[in-house]
């Protein structure tokens, strides 16, 4: 019975501990003074940051598109094959996204959208190969019009762009 008692006490001054232990780290919330907010400065959006490169290698059976009653009831597809692709994504400094509102000159109002800035982004693809382009009455099936390939690809990308809605 003593060890019965001696394993409960144990057991229930760890749960105690569990429990009290991550209300250490709670902050209290205070209303905050006209004077404190007019002083109070914030930011908004995100950095998207990565290491020196980010490394992709994919294979896809199939990319289809198509219509599966088609015209007079008959299906139609076509399909992108056996697909691979293999390139290295490098940021030199990091992607930053805003939520912001400005001036739009076209529809001179206000309007808010998102804004993303990059510089220094580089793609070096070493090959991005579609096996077959087919156009059939199933997914991946019918007649080839042949393969597409694309090899030592290098591209630099900077600038803006902004995204509303209208």
């Amino acid at each position: 019975m003593k060890k019965l008692s001696f394993l409960t006490m144990i057991v229930l001054g760890v749960t105690v501990m569990m429990i009290s232990a991550p209300s250490k780290g709670y902050a209290i919330m205070t209303a905050m003074t006209e004077t404190g907010m007019r002083e109070a400065t914030a930011q908004a959006g995100i950095a998207i940051t990565a290491a020196d490169k980010i490394v992709m290698d994919m294979e896809i059976g199939s990319i289809t598109y198509g219509d599966d009653d088609g015209t007079n009831g008959k299906a139609g597809y076509i399909s992108m094959n056996d697909v691979s692709f293999n390139a290295v994504l490098g940021l030199k400094d990091p992607v930053s996204i805003a939520v912001t509102t400005k001036m739009d000159p076209f529809q001179n109002t206000m309007v808010t959208g998102i804004d993303v800035t990059m510089s220094g982004m580089t793609i070096d693809m070493d090959h991005f190969d579609i096996g077959s382009i087919t156009v059939g009455s199933a997914p991946g099936q019918g007649n080839s019009f042949g393969s597409l390939s694309i090899k030592d690809y290098h591209a630099t990308i900077s600038g803006n762009v902004r995204i509303t809605t209208h």
